[in-house]
């Protein structure tokens, strides 16, 4: 439902579009019927005028035909004339084309339903030029199938270039899926490389129309300047003609329709091929060939010829293009392409650019008059060419020299020396250690991402190293501190061996009770020992260490406490723990 919508939408549109057009060519018509004839000319007849030059702009040739008596009243032969007039007034093609290209680029913001938008303009803007074409039967060298097909293909093509444009610029998901097949095509066929192929592709189109559009600007500014110059011709030939304001205005707006034209003539002019207006005619910068014109006054700017000084008019396209792959040699999808591909890449974008002129120039080139006036524009095929080879001479140049990096040349430049590559490597090598600044072709080597990156996985090692190490040496301040409360707690609290001692009594000098009664003594205070209270252990020191210390600090028989060794060592001819009195103390 909502591609019908839009398709509908779209309809209309074309159709306001349409009439818009034929707005724009009706009523100066209809002003010069009613003030100039009066009425008196035949609507039939100012309908198929009309509707004629409006189709005659979407490229649909019309048919005339003179009488004897009129032409010999325009100072031709005696004799019935019919000729074809097939030259469009570009300036309202202009029209339709814009509005069309507006329309695309707007649908295409709606995703795949906007593709619908596009068969519904073609489709009302073809039912509008249907009706235009039954108006101008009489008129029209075609049938009214023929033209109406003619002129909703100008709208349908233009509105489909802006819908797909837009389309590859948003990555519409059937615009990504079908890339994404091209791809796997040319995998399937061994093509290496094929995931860059589609940036490449964009710089190479936008290249082109970069290219393109400084063609045209160029070739407008020479045309206005033309203008300028030959005014005092212009006004002569409009003066001549004598006529009255509204046909003054009527020729204006004539004029102002075939002002693109001109343009395209002048990139012609500008390449150095030139244009015929008429057969065996030429106007180049090199020399201009002319022969009876008609009395048309935006043909008195036609420029006169400059003979050898004619090569600065390609020369100004070619550095102009030259100007252009310098600028376009500094983008980073350029500058990240290798040398094969950038040159690729312009050539293509030449090529491009000398297609588009081509098309431009057989749209611009036919017949606007009997006889000779049936051959009238430029050479397409030869205008085309000349352009591509002249553009493509400036941007590959404008590349290279984007691309040129003088450090990187004088650092190659020893090695092409016999002998002195060594040399010159091994000199430029003290010279980067002694003043790193001073080599920047050694320096640009460098991976400084690399570099950066191996810098902080270094400092995260030694971060880690010293972290560990600072665990240590706190867990042993931990464990040496435990160790310490310990031994003194067990110095505090223990008995001393040596007070018991005191006295030696002979064991022949005591009774049975009285020894019974010394062990059970003894055996209270060995107990009365065992029951003293643990102190709690260091917070922080580590579990199995504490409890090891602890065992050992506690046990009844131990002989020190731990650490101790290396303050007091035992006696080895003495057994440690509890012993009864010998008889020499």
């Amino acid at each position: 439902m909502r591609s019908l919508v839009t398709a509908v939408i779209a309809a209309i549109e074309a159709v306001a579009v349409a009439l818009a057009g034929l707005a724009v060519v009706a009523v100066p018509a209809v002003l010069i019927w009613v003030i100039t004839f009066g009425l008196s000319a035949e609507p039939a007849s100012v309908a198929a005028g009309a509707t004629g030059v409006w189709l005659l702009a979407h490229f649909v040739p019309l048919q005339f035909s003179v009488s004897a008596e009129a032409a010999l009243g325009m100072g031709l032969a005696p004799e019935a004339l019919s000729f074809s007039l097939s030259l469009a007034p570009l300036g309202i093609t202009l029209i339709s084309v814009l509005l069309a290209l507006r329309a695309g680029w707007r649908f295409a913001g709606r995703g795949g339903v906007g593709a619908m938008g596009v068969v519904g303009g073609l489709v009302g803007f073809g039912a509008v030029a249907l009706g235009a074409a039954a108006f101008a039967a009489p008129l029209i060298e075609w049938t009214a199938m023929q033209a109406a097909l003619s002129a909703a293909a100008v709208y349908g093509v233009s509105s489909a270039a802006a819908f797909l444009v837009r389309a590859g610029r948003d990555g519409h998901p059937w615009w990504e899926a079908s890339v994404r097949r091209a791809l796997r095509g040319l995998e399937y066929l061994g093509v290496r490389s094929g995931a860059a192929l589609p940036s490449r592709a964009a710089e190479m189109f936008r290249l082109a129309g970069a290219a393109l559009a400084l063609v045209f600007g160029i070739s407008a500014l020479t045309f206005a300047i033309a203008v300028a110059t030959g005014y005092a011709d212009v006004t002569a030939l409009a003066q001549s003609l004598q006529l009255d304001p509204i046909g003054s205005l009527t020729l204006f707006l004539a004029q102002l329709a075939l002002v693109p034209l001109a343009i395209v003539w002048s990139v012609a002019w500008m390449a150095g091929t030139g244009f015929a207006i008429g057969a065996g005619s030429s106007v180049t910068p090199f020399e201009t060939l002319l022969g009876p014109l008609p009395a048309l006054p935006l043909l008195g700017a036609l420029p006169e010829a400059w003979g050898e000084r004619g090569a600065f008019a390609p020369g100004m396209l070619i550095v102009a293009a030259l100007a252009l792959g310098v600028l376009f040699a500094r983008r980073p999808g350029v500058r990240r392409a290798s040398w094969p591909a950038a040159v690729v890449i312009t050539v293509l974008a030449a090529a491009l650019t000398g297609l588009g002129i081509a098309g431009v120039s057989a749209l611009a080139r036919g017949s606007m008059g009997p006889d000779r006036l049936a051959v009238n524009g430029p050479d397409p095929w030869i205008t085309g060419g000349v352009v591509a080879l002249e553009v493509g001479a400036g941007l590959l140049v404008g590349v290279i020299l984007g691309r040129f990096d003088a450090a990187k040349v004088r650092a190659a430049l020893p090695d092409a020396v016999p002998g002195g590559g060594l040399l010159s490597r091994s000199r430029a090598s003290a010279a980067a250690v002694q003043a790193p600044e001073a080599s920047p072709a050694l320096q640009e080597d460098v991976d400084f991402e690399s570099a950066v990156d191996e810098a902080l996985e270094l400092a995260n090692e030694r971060a880690a190293a010293a972290q560990s190490a600072f665990s240590a040496v706190t867990a042993a301040d931990g464990e040496t501190a435990a160790n310490r409360e310990t031994a003194e707690d067990r110095e505090t609290e223990s008995y001393d061996t040596e007070s018991l001692e005191t006295q030696s009594f002979e064991t022949g000098s005591f009774t049975t009770e009285e020894l019974a009664e010394e062990d059970r003594q003894l055996g209270e205070a060995g107990e009365s020992l065992g029951r003293t209270e643990q102190p709690a252990p260091v917070a922080g020191a580590d579990a199995s260490t504490d409890e090891a210390a602890l065992l050992q600090a506690y046990a009844w028989d131990a002989d020190s406490a731990p650490g101790a060794e290396s303050e007091e060592q035992p006696d080895a001819g003495r057994r440690p723990g509890w012993r009864w009195p010998g008889r020499g103390h």
